[in-house]
């Protein structure tokens, strides 16, 4: 792909390294370089003076693809390591060794080609639909694992020459022999490695590079959530919830800012409502002149101070994410959000000026009756009279993608034709109100989602086949086809009692359905 000025790229010399991986991004730049995951692994590998690491992206506009560091093809790579952080981009993985001249057929590659290894939550959760084209996958997280993985690979006489041998490390399921594997996961978090020089566009606001928030510096107070929302993956596979004191964070951000020369901070975290010292966080981040953005927090996380730290911080949207309007869904899903405290929170939110709202639901959930969608609508409404203006509330509708390891594991996803009426009875019931929009993912998007959630080793054939077609939903639709695969009858008639696909794959969890 074409350079993209940054700051803090790690450039160093092929003639003086044992081993060189390619960390790949199954996606555009500005999409994988929004997070911290490849923040992380990248200054994680490169940490080692024998290792170095360098970056893949998928084309953002019509550019070959080629490391950001060296512009060297894939191939040229001892090790290629993708990062899987969503189904969607599975084509993509394809579609990179494609383009790259390398036979993405694991049984089809010879040894002296690179090997091939996936992490992340997709891989974590269910590897199965990508096992042909994998040498092996990461189960949990990186830190415990990496650097043991590192010296095995590096001890080869020729690349590839004892993969099988790999699964006897904790953590590493191989595909070829399908072993039974443990997540692995990191126990000293507070000490744990943290990438201080973080790599950021220097590019203008405007550009197709730019992340997400902009040029920030992200951070990771917590790790894991203690709450296991029923219907959470993240909660199921990344357990269990694990802080950094107040301390090390403000050290961190310290001496980040230092060598990361930015005005803003990002709080990483699916579970940031859950720190402890959030507050006092958020305090040290403005009190110090910088900037802040905070995802996902929950009402009663909103105080008038907090609401005034956001304000000077100049947070201009909160995202609150009920999930579900009524207590008996509520209830069904596992997670409690009083229709009081959401109110009384925007309320504070409003007298700070913050007056941008997102609120994320879930539709198509077990036992879902019409009048729990209504109240979605109902519940709408009621925040936005707290006092907003047009096109203030923004809600996300997203139907069902039951994910395994979860207690929604069995369940059934919702039709595409339930999924759209749904969205026309939101819509007429909001049809009117200025201060409301509505998105919702393509209901036929999320069953493919599903489908790579839930599927096995069959689903392989489509997902090459999809990359060769380039992609896209007229792609899905004629991989299916010539695959022989039902994609509703496929989710329908799973028989889960008798067959998992991920059976071999320990996260530990103990499920309660």
């Amino acid at each position: 792909m074409n350079s993209v000025p940054e700051l803090n790229v790690v450039k160093k010399d092929w003639r003086k390294v044992d081993l060189k991986i390619a960390l790949c991004y199954p996606n555009v730049y500005r999409a994988g370089m929004s997070g911290l995951t490849v923040r992380l692994l990248y200054g994680l590998i490169n940490s080692r003076e024998d290792v170095l690491c360098e970056r893949f992206f998928m084309p953002t506009s019509d550019e070959p693809i080629r490391s950001l560091e060296s512009n060297q093809p894939l191939k040229k790579f001892d090790v290629i390591a993708f990062t899987l952080q969503y189904e969607e981009d599975y084509p993509n993985v394809i579609r990179m060794l494609i383009e790259s001249s390398i036979q993405p057929r694991r049984n089809r590659r010879s040894a002296t080609d690179p090997i091939i290894i996936g992490g992340g939550p997709c891989a974590t959760s269910n590897p199965e639909p990508l096992a042909e084209f994998f040498d092996l996958f990461l189960i949990g997280e990186a830190e415990p694992v990496i650097d043991i993985l590192i010296d095995r690979i590096e001890s080869w006489k020729d690349t590839k020459s004892g993969v099988e041998e790999l699964a006897d490390i904790k953590g590493v399921y191989v595909p070829e022999i399908s072993n039974q594997t443990d997540r692995v996961w990191c126990r000293d978090f507070n000490s744990a490695f943290f990438p201080i020089e973080q790599q950021i566009p220097i590019v203008n606001e405007k550009s197709p590079y730019m992340t997400v928030f902009g040029k920030s510096f992200a951070i990771e107070p917590i790790r894991g959530c203690s709450r296991f929302c029923r219907f959470c993956l993240y909660s199921h596979i990344s357990f269990p919830q694990r802080e950094r004191s107040l301390e090390k964070v403000e050290e961190i951000i310290e001496e980040g800012i230092r060598r990361t020369p930015v005005d803003k901070v990002s709080l990483i975290g699916a579970s940031i409502f859950n720190y402890k010292y959030l507050e006092d966080l958020c305090d040290y981040i403005v009190s110090s002149g910088l900037r802040l953005a905070l995802p996902s927090i929950r009402p009663e996380n909103v105080t008038e101070h907090l609401a005034k730290i956001l304000r000077k911080g100049q947070q201009r949207n909160v995202t609150l994410a009920p999930d579900a309007a009524t207590p008996k869904m509520q209830e069904i899903i596992g997670k409690r959000m009083s229709e009081a405290d959401m109110v009384d929170a925007v309320k504070i939110l409003l007298r700070h000026e913050i007056r941008r709202l997102k609120l994320y639901f879930i539709i198509g959930l077990p036992s879902e009756e019409r009048e729990d969608v209504e109240a979605i609508a109902e519940l709408s409404k009621k925040i936005a009279d707290a006092g907003y203006g047009p096109k203030a509330v923004h809600i996300s509708i997203n139907p069902l993608i039951p994910k395994p390891h979860t207690p929604f594991q069995n369940e059934n996803p919702p039709s595409v034709a339930y999924t759209r009426s749904v969205l026309r009875l939101l819509r007429a019931k909001l049809r009117g109100d200025r201060r409301i929009t509505i998105e919702c993912l393509d209901p036929r998007y999320a069953q493919i989602q599903s489908l790579l959630s839930l599927g096995d080793r069959r689903l392989g054939d489509v997902v090459e086949l999809v990359a060769r077609y380039g992609g896209g939903l007229g792609a899905w639709r004629r991989s299916l086809k010539t695959c022989g695969i039902n994609l509703e009858k496929y989710l329908r008639d799973r028989n889960i009692d008798e067959y998992i696909p991920w059976k071999n794959i320990n996260v530990g969890a103990n499920i309660v359905k």
